[in-house]
């Protein structure tokens, strides 16, 4: 019901809205509820990523496949970064907000930083739906550096890489999806017409929010332990918003646990902390760290 309400709400904002005639200022407010509700739209496309959404296997997958297009961006792309993130967690290959003094310098690291969490975390996923018509020779090398093996001999997640993304299968269904992500706003701002930075404002808006929310659980916990993350405090509504993703250690250990189970195993450590100071804090800038240092300073 979330879902199909979330996807009536796009077509009444993207397509009905500026057909309508309706005053600019309606048409904005439409556009800004839309890009509130993106938290909640992510949250059931990660439900879709974990196999939770729905009890069957292809129409949690359809349905996963729909809200991903109307986020902007194909699914299988995003699945494999979600499940990427889950591996490489604290590891050289996912801690976003660490830098080493050695080998990047402060005024690069504090901008590469605030772009991701401003809006470049999101503007990464709007340019999988230009990335996914490259040829997979000249994807293949970039992805297996994504994906190395680990220091213990762990294999990494190349061969996963090359199944999930590279395979031929694979390549027509992103390429699918990206086709008609671009034709959905390729229309929606051809009937927006003259007032088109509305919705170039809604894009905008659902990007700073994606960015900002997605490392947050993440920034500046120990470096040492794997599936480590905040269990974030937060009042009853803002985790309905969320739909629990506040309780992001909870997930992390129990990756298979839908959203709605999280509450039962949720336990709050000394260090976690509420869901808006996490948020912010991250606008302290990124953290220097050693090589060898297995925490943060």
């Amino acid at each position: 019901m979330l879902a199909g309400a979330l996807l009536a709400m796009h077509f009444a904002a993207l397509i009905v809205v500026p057909l309508s005639g309706m005053p600019p200022i309606l048409a904005a407010a439409c556009l800004t509820v839309l890009a509130l509700a993106g938290p909640t739209q992510w949250a059931l496309i990660h439900e879709a990523i974990h196999g939770m959404l729905l009890p069957q296997r292809g129409a949690n997958h359809v349905l996963g496949r729909v809200l991903a297009d109307c986020f902007g961006a194909p699914f299988r792309a995003l699945r494999f970064a979600h499940l990427r993130h889950h591996r490489y967690n604290r590891t050289p290959q996912g801690r976003e907000e660490i830098y080493d003094p050695e080998t990047c310098s402060r005024g690069a690291a504090f901008m590469q930083h605030y772009l991701r969490i401003g809006i470049g975390l999101y503007a990464g996923e709007l340019a999988l739906n230009f990335l996914c018509w490259l040829p997979p020779r000249l994807l293949r090398p970039h992805l297996r550096r994504l994906c190395p093996d680990f220091a213990d001999g762990t294999p990494g997640m190349a061969r996963f890489a090359e199944r999930e993304l590279l395979d031929h299968a694979a390549l027509r269904e992103m390429r699918v999806d990206a086709f008609l992500v671009l034709g959905l706003y390729a229309i929606a701002f051809a009937l927006y017409a003259e007032h088109w930075p509305q919705l170039l404002a809604f894009l905008a808006l659902r990007g700073f929010l994606a960015s900002q929310f997605d490392h947050a659980p993440h920034h500046a916990t120990p470096l040492d332990l794997r599936d480590y993350a905040l269990n974030m405090r937060a009042p009853r509504w803002l985790g309905a918003w969320l739909l629990n993703f506040n309780l992001h250690r909870a997930h992390h250990l129990h990756p298979n646990l839908p959203w709605n189970g999280l509450p039962r195993v949720a336990t709050f450590e000394s260090g976690d902390i509420g869901f808006v100071r996490a948020v912010l804090r991250q606008w302290r800038g990124p953290i220097a760290v050693g090589k060898n240092s297995a925490t943060v300073r």
